[in-house]
């Protein structure tokens, strides 16, 4: 197939087109995430904390991947924004401003997770065998910071351009890096659990050191003088104004999890585990989300920076309906095969009983949130990462939390009736964030609102 202009070219092939890279770019890391539980599972399948303690390390490790989201996104943004303005000029001193962030913020989270490291994962619930287990994953973890925030600058330069091939072949490289060297590690050198942190933070330098070389031999519109000269305040400014929004909407999503974990912990310590596993699996309906994502991500920049606000509304319909046509189809398979599924990673009967309860409620959630997804997917890329956040904040705090604390402790005190309030919260998010989506592109065609372009760009806004 022909590569489809981002800017003009109809947008469902378009869609489809520069999400298949990604989509299958997220299947290896897919692969990656069930083979990395698998053997984590295998150094004891009796031992339930052994996962469970990798969903103790979660908020901090999605911490990590708020940081590398917002670096991402703030990038890609300026990047699509000024091809879709034609201000190439604008694109100078990106990658170096870029750079510069993702060393400063690298720097700062090694410097406060290393010696806060067990408060904080006694704070999310962790003590006794999880609490060890946690420790040693994430110490060995933490290396992973540096690959990854700066991998996350030319990820975002290849979004926003619409190269999304090389972004597939980065993520394939680390995942087949990191299959390579988990059994290796956890069995072969006995690190265990430690071992799989180290296997991830060596399989994400590997997926950097692709990047480089990409950019280092093939052409792109935004220029890569290799400098610290090139570094430009006003243009990672511009960066941190929309990826600063973006990370605290992915960080406030990851402080959740610390209540979330807490709830469930309160009503039965294994449900941490279940839930774990749900989250692993889960990726197998989510990646067509994602790919379709980072997709529309370009096309919606460009269009924000061409001031075509009906292509950017036409694209947010296109990608829900793909997303929940494809996604949907998905989470049924998951729903009716999750049984087995959790069976090759878990024999304790508590936990598999636990997850017939978690998968069909929780499917059902994050099919209905969709499109909420792509609402906030429009509004990051077209510069306006502000208002995504107070959406999340809204969805997250002023919904899902309220509704899982009243499951937990005013109705019924189970988890069905965690599940079931938060799924009738998820209904709540999606109505919100169409009336929001509704709003904004009322404001924008108004004139209300107008879409900045780079700190040099004359431009509007």
């Amino acid at each position: 197939m022909k590569n489809p202009d981002v800017r003009s070219g109809p947008i469902a092939p378009t869609l489809v087109f520069l999400s298949l890279p990604v989509l299958a770019g997220q299947a290896f890391n897919l692969l990656y995430n069930l083979v990395d539980t698998y053997f984590i599972a295998l150094i004891d399948r009796d031992d339930p904390w052994l996962v469970g303690s990798t969903g103790l390390v979660w908020p901090l490790f999605f911490i990590f991947l708020a940081t590398s989201f917002g670096i991402t996104g703030g990038v890609s943004s300026l990047v699509a924004r000024a091809i879709g303005a034609g201000k190439s000029e604008d694109l100078d001193k990106t990658a170096e401003s870029g750079l510069f962030l993702a060393l400063i913020a690298s720097g700062l989270i090694l410097l406060c997770i290393y010696p806060l490291a067990e408060p904080l994962l006694r704070l999310f619930g962790g003590t006794g065998k999880i609490l060890e287990y946690g420790l040693s994953y994430l110490y060995w973890l933490l290396p992973t910071v540096p690959f990854m925030l700066l991998s996350a600058v030319f990820t975002g330069i290849l979004q926003g351009e619409g190269r999304t091939k090389h972004m597939m072949a980065a993520m394939m490289i680390g995942t087949v890096v990191n299959i390579i060297l988990d059994p290796i590690l956890i069995f072969a050198f006995r690190m265990g659990i430690a071992g799989a942190g180290l296997a991830t933070a060596i399989a994400n330098a590997a997926g950097l050191a692709y990047l480089i070389i990409v950019f280092l031999k093939t052409q792109s519109k935004v220029k890569i003088h290799w400098k610290a000269s090139s570094v430009s305040l006003p243009v990672a400014g511009e960066i941190l104004r929309v990826g600063v929004p973006q990370s605290l909407m992915n960080f406030l999503a990851s402080i959740s999890f610390i209540f979330y974990n807490r709830i469930m912990i309160s009503i039965n310590p294994l449900i941490l585990t279940a839930f774990t596993l749900y989250s692993r699996l889960e990726q197998i309906a989510l990646i067509p989300i994602w790919s379709i994502s980072s997709a529309l991500a370009a096309i919606a920049g460009q269009a924000a920076g061409a001031a075509d606000f009906k292509r950017m509304r036409d694209s947010s319909k296109t990608a829900s309906l793909i997303g929940l046509g494809v996604s949907g189809c998905l989470f049924l398979i998951y729903v009716f095969s999750s049984r087995a599924l959790f069976g090759l990673f878990q024999s304790d009967p508590g936990v598999l009983s636990l997850t017939g309860v978690i998968v069909p409620w929780m499917a059902t959630a994050s099919f209905v949130s969709i499109p909420v997804f792509m609402v906030s997917t429009i509004m990051a890329s077209s510069g306006f990462a502000n208002r995504s956040l107070l959406m999340t904040l809204a969805r997250i705090y002023g919904l899902n939390l309220p509704a899982c604390a009243l499951g937990a402790y005013l109705i019924g005190g189970g988890i069905s009736s965690v599940m079931a309030a938060v799924c009738v919260s998820s209904f709540l998010a999606l109505a919100l964030a169409l009336l929001v989506q509704r709003v904004f592109f009322a404001r924008l065609e108004e004139g209300k609102l107008s879409v900045r372009l780079a700190p040099a760009s004359a431009g509007r806004g």
